[in-house]
């Protein structure tokens, strides 16, 4: 064997190797490609890009297994999403003021925060990427929730007064945006869990007369208020001095009674003193109270006593 023939043998087996190690890393590489894993709340849409079809049913979370070469896997949530416009940059899903400008039947121009909640129906995910080429998420929520809520609110809103849809009629007109927007949002294989307008921002015009009526009606209330009292206040006086009316009324009925009770009684006592009073009996009464003198008469006046029957032990028949 001659010596050059050592080191082309090496390095054939050095090349061999190499070859090797990167045909297992590319098998490797392949491997580790073909599995994907689907988030908790999501579901996988695996597209075959030979065929352009879409795998029937949806992939639960977990792992997937797929080919990397022939076919992707899109992710779709399908728990409950929040969406917000709102005023405020900080609280809504978009930076800057997001609010939804509506002009009211007046031609009065308001600002409405509204929040959304939706999720993707779970049956239809696989459609919803058919639908939409299998855009991401964040691309449906912009072109459905965002754009139609923001096109069916304001044309809704335009039937109904300022006040109306700061108070009396709010709660109708967020019922009629949310049929109109679960319809929309069912062709496009969402499914709307609910739509609420959190505050409504109002010019500073507005703002002044709406706090005028409300002061108004809080003093109307106050008075109405105030008045009841006084109607119940003046019932009861009415109630206490009817009581008391009646109360002096039977006393002076009792006292009356009483006065005709006595009456009657001495009316049947003198009756019977009457009755009872004989000559004999007055005559006695008289000795009773006589002191034994004889009184002194002038004239021929006849005294009320005889007194020679008294002195004699006789009495007068």
């Amino acid at each position: 064997m001659s010596r050059s023939s050592v080191p082309s043998r090496s390095i054939g087996r050095i090349g061999t190797l190499v070859v090797i190690a990167a045909i297992a890393l590319l098998l490797l590489g392949i491997t580790s490609a073909s599995w994907r894993s689907i988030r908790p709340g999501y579901v996988g849409i695996v597209f075959d890009k030979a065929s352009h079809d879409v795998t029937a049913g949806a992939l639960e979370p977990g792992w997937a297994f797929i080919n990397p070469l022939t076919q992707a896997i899109q992710e779709y949530p399908v728990t409950i999403q929040n969406y917000a416009m709102v005023l405020k940059s900080s609280e809504g899903s978009t930076t800057g003021d997001d609010s939804i400008k509506i002009q009211s039947s007046e031609g009065q121009q308001l600002n409405l925060d509204v929040v959304i909640q939706y999720q993707v129906i779970r049956d239809r995910a696989g459609q919803l990427y058919q639908d939409w080429g299998g855009a991401d998420i964040s691309i449906v929520e912009d072109r459905v929730v965002r754009q139609y809520t923001r096109t069916q609110v304001p044309a809704i809103a335009a039937g109904y007064t300022w006040e109306q849809v700061v108070s009396s009629q709010r709660a109708e007109m967020t019922t009629k945006i949310t049929e109109v927007l679960r319809t929309e949002f069912d062709r496009r294989h969402l499914n709307l869990i609910s739509f609420g307008i959190r505050e409504v921002h109002l010019p500073e015009t507005l703002q002044q007369a709406l706090n005028n009526k409300i002061q108004a009606q809080q003093q109307a209330e106050q008075q109405k208020y105030q008045l009841e009292q006084a109607r119940i206040k003046a019932d009861q006086d009415k109630v206490v001095a009817q009581g008391q009316a009646q109360a002096i009324q039977a006393q002076a009925e009792g006292e009356a009674a009483a006065t005709r009770i006595r009456a009657d009684a001495q009316s049947e006592a003198n009756l019977k003193l009457a009755a009872s009073l004989t000559p004999a009996l007055i005559q006695y009464e008289q000795l009773q109270r006589w002191d034994g003198k004889l009184p002194l008469f002038t004239g021929g006046a006849t005294p009320l006593i005889n007194a020679s029957s008294i002195i004699s032990g006789t009495t007068t028949r």
